[in-house]
């Protein structure tokens, strides 16, 4: 009996799983290997497309963060030449320094086609670091004479450390209207020669240092402080990137030719065209020969070229560089391919030249302190 109750079991058994064969009942029977093989590809293939993805979003993120960095370096390195070539001149009186004028364009090959940046020197304003100038603790002058002014406590440490260490012969010029050389310092006072009345100043006017200062291009890492090039204003890097400026001027009152050399307050026109122009703007000179000199000088036109820090890496997966325009730039009359950048930057950057990307930024800026 027992034999027989253990056939039938079996036997019902064998039909359930003939009846469920086929079916989503069925009991599971495992991956073949080539479902297996698919299976990775198609896991290879959606990795490799997400590691693309990422690898390029990466390098467009740099490469965005770079143009926005170089943007940023041109628009700085702008922002300062402006200001300073505005404010040249201010309270001038005499040489200052290397200063003999308000403006002293040093044009890189004054007989010639530029090979390299240009350079200038500029007689500026400076005050403190906080504010745009120190001030006058008491009112000075009147219906006296005098030759001291006293400023606020700390005021005179201050400004010496703006000088460089010693205010003895500094120039400085109280609102612009009175500039004396400082003959010495008595604790929050500056002595200098007599002013004489009825010159007068009331209490909380300004007082600048006057100094002069040299804008050129950085090629160095030790002077860039690790990013060359960089642009310098008297040694030390105020914008990072800028591998080339150059300086063109228009003048009133330079030209012979044109209303017999006096300033009328109207561009001389240098080009030979009716009305203002490109040509107007003179480069390649020195300035330095009569009729010719910087205090003629009233327009300043500016180009600044400022490239990556980095070369640019494309959006590939590969490492390599991108490969940008090979074609050197023509700025002002200076071309990147010759001179002096046919054996340095152009020839020589590793990576070369077309691996960075470079922005152009000029502006005419107006010499307000040399105007009639």
């Amino acid at each position: 009996m027992t034999l027989n109750v253990g056939i039938m079991m079996n036997v019902m058994l064998a039909k359930k799983c003939e009846r469920y064969a086929g079916s989503p009942l069925a009991p599971e029977q495992g991956m073949t290997l080539i479902e297996l093989m698919v299976g990775l590809v198609v896991a290879m293939v959606v990795t490799a497309a997400a590691f693309t993805m990422l690898i390029t979003t990466q390098k467009a993120t740099k490469a965005n963060d770079q143009v926005v960095e170089t943007q940023q370096n041109s628009r700085i390195a702008m922002d300062l030449l402006s200001r300073d070539i505005k404010l040249a001149g201010f309270g001038m009186t005499g040489p200052v320094g290397a200063c003999a004028t308000a403006i002293v364009p040093m044009d890189q090959t004054p007989a010639g086609v530029d090979g390299g940046p240009d350079s200038i020197r500029l007689l500026v304003p400076v005050g403190k670091s906080s504010a745009p100038a120190w001030s006058l603790e008491n009112a000075v002058g009147g219906t006296a004479s005098f030759n001291q002014i006293t400023l606020p406590v700390g005021a005179v440490a201050d400004m010496a450390t703006e000088a460089g260490g010693s205010l003895t012969g500094a120039v400085v010029t109280i609102g612009g209207v009175a500039t004396v050389s400082v003959t010495s310092v008595t604790g929050n006072s500056l002595n200098f020669a007599s002013i004489p009345a009825p010159t007068a100043f009331p209490a909380g006017m300004p007082v600048y240092l006057l100094q002069c200062v040299t804008y050129s291009i950085g090629t160095t890492t030790a002077i860039c402080s690790g990013d060359a090039p960089c642009l310098l204003r008297n040694g030390v890097s105020v914008a990072d990137g800028v591998e080339d400026i150059q300086f063109a001027y228009a003048c009133d009152g330079c030209n012979n030719a044109v209303n017999g050399g006096a300033a009328d307050r109207i561009i001389d026109n240098q080009g030979g065209a009716a009305g203002f122009d490109q040509a107007d703007f003179i480069t390649d000179n020195a300035w330095n020969i009569a009729p010719m000199t910087p205090d003629t000088i009233r327009l300043v036109q500016v180009s600044i070229v400022a490239r990556q820090t980095d070369s640019d890496q494309g959006l590939g997966e590969g490492m390599g560089a991108a490969a940008l325009s090979p074609t050197a730039l023509q700025v002002s009359d200076h071309n990147h391919a010759q001179g002096l950048f046919a054996s340095g930057d152009f020839a020589g950057l590793n990576p070369p030249y077309s691996d960075y990307r470079r922005r152009v930024l000029t502006r005419t800026v107006e010499t307000r302190n040399q105007r009639m």
